[in-house]
């Protein structure tokens, strides 16, 4: 069997934003994997990213995750929530400029909707001004089986800022 990996869409930052979404996801992939460096205007040196589907807030997200960091492991759980939460997911001012956090997301069967949707989350941080690098790994459930038809992208404090890229892929096979 091949695999065909389309990209859908690529947004490059060229200016500071509050979010980025992906709306309008076509419906003819059975998988959606979002790639992103990201790095926001807040004040932490790693902060919080946050991922919410289809404009649905409210208490139907949890978050898992496992943390390698330069001097602890750690882990996360998190249920309940208004969003999944990327905790240490993108990069604040007190970082390097030149200095972008990566993301994976991975939402696999985005369309079933005999389902709830949960996603795999591929992260770090190399926060080198404060000597505090981290990679972590984790998990996300969206409590719904609405079909995914967008994807917001926002930190947890200040805006995600210029040079902040989000590929957006379909991936069929």
């Amino acid at each position: 069997m091949t695999t065909v990996v389309d990209v859908i869409e690529t947004v490059t930052l060229t200016g500071d934003v509050a979010s980025v979404t992906f709306s309008g996801i076509p419906a003819t992939f059975e998988h959606l994997q979002v790639r992103c460096a990201t790095r926001a205007a807040g004040a932490a040196a790693g902060m919080a990213f946050f991922i919410e589907f289809n404009g649905s807030a409210g208490t139907a997200y949890s978050t898992h995750g496992m943390a390698g960091a330069t001097s602890a492991i750690y882990g996360l759980r998190l249920t309940g929530e208004a969003k999944i939460s990327v905790f240490n997911g993108t990069h604040g001012t007190s970082v390097d400029a030149s200095e972008l956090a990566p993301l994976i997301l991975d939402v696999m069967d985005y369309k079933n909707t005999n389902k709830n949707t949960t996603v795999q989350l591929l992260y770090g941080s190399a926060v080198t001004l404060t000597a505090n690098e981290r990679v972590t790994f984790g998990s996300g459930l969206w409590d719904s089986t609405a079909a995914i038809t967008s994807i917001k992208f926002t930190p947890s404090s200040g805006d995600l800022v210029t040079g902040s890229t989000f590929t957006l892929y379909g991936i069929k096979g």
